[in-house]
Parts: structure tokens; C-alpha cells; sequence
């Protein structure tokens, strides 16, 4: 009996229209600010009672060509076994163009292939999220001129008593 659960489960996800394989990003949503470079790291879960070959993917994000996800062409494994799992590995890198908003961008990552090593059916799919801090850290705070300005008038004030 306890041989059978496993196909049972993986009946029960196919009837059910779920994928082949389950995507995990370690952390779905990183953030950071324009100029930065995040990398989301993952895993995948084969979910199916056959192996499943990893042949490409394709994405969708709301930054247009910030994306780049050669990390997860160049470390997938080429096919995961029966209900196997593929340890941590890099999917892809967001460099936030600099002047970008701050605020949210959500995008969508699929993962291709089937059950030969030429399909390229979505076998998997994930979200994830890059938060666009709003405050440019190489501006000054209202504190740190106020300071600067104290002390150019400490300066200006000592060398015109020196005279």
C-alpha cells in the first residue's frame, strides 16, 4: 500500500491540472535600490511519477530588460527523476536600471520542457517580486548638510579671526 500512495498523489495532481514540477524561490520577493544586482535562488520539485527534462524557460517581469536568466540556463539540472529535487541553485539576476521608481515590480517565471529533452511545455511556474527602494541612499539626509554646513561655517569663521 504504502508503494501506492506516491502514484495515487501524483494521479490526483494531474486530474487536478497541477504542474509538473513545483518552482521554490528561497526568497520570493528581495529588494533593493537602482543600480543594485539581486539574485533569486531556488529549487525544483518533481511532483510527477516520470522524469521530466529541463530544457528551457521564459519569464515575464514589469522591469523590461532587467532581467537576465542565463544563472538558471547554465545550473538547471537537465532532467529531475520521479518526485526527485534539485538542491539550491541561482535562477536569475535583476539589475535595477539606475533612476528606476521605487515601488514593487511583480513577474512570473516559467520553467520548460516535458517529458523528452526537446518539449517545451511549462512544467513549472513561479512568482517573485522586486522591491525598488524609493530613497536614493546617495542623497544626503537634511541632518547630514545642516552638519556639513555648520562646519564649512566653523572653518570660514576660525581662518577670519586668524587674519
Amino acid at each position: 500500500m504504502r508503494k501506492l500512495i506516491p502514484l495515487l498523489l501524483a494521479a490526483a495532481a494531474a486530474a487536478h491540472g497541477s504542474t509538473l514540477l513545483t518552482v521554490n524561490f528561497s526568497i520570493p520577493t528581495l529588494s533593493g535600490n537602482p543600480g543594485d544586482l539581486l539574485q533569486f535562488s531556488g529549487s525544483l520539485t518533481n511532483n510527477s511519477g516520470s522524469e521530466v527534462f529541463i530544457n528551457s524557460d521564459s519569464f515575464t517581469f514589469a522591469i523590461s530588460g532587467a532581467l537576465d536568466d542565463s544563472p538558471f540556463l547554465t545550473n538547471a539540472p537537465i532532467s529531475l527523476p520521479a518526485f526527485g529535487s534539485s538542491g539550491p541553485f541561482a535562477f536569475l539576476q535583476v539589475l535595477i536600471p539606475l533612476g528606476q521608481s521605487g515601488g514593487t515590480y511583480g513577474g512570473t517565471f516559467d520553467v520548460l520542457g516535458g517529458a523528452t529533452d526537446t518539449q517545451q511545455d511549462v512544467v513549472g511556474s513561479a512568482a517573485f517580486n522586486v522591491t525598488v527602494n524609493g530613497a536614493n541612499p546617495s542623497v544626503p539626509e537634511p541632518q547630514s548638510l545642516i552638519l556639513m554646513a555648520a562646519g564649512v561655517a566653523v572653518l570660514a569663521l576660525r581662518r577670519r579671526l586668524a587674519s
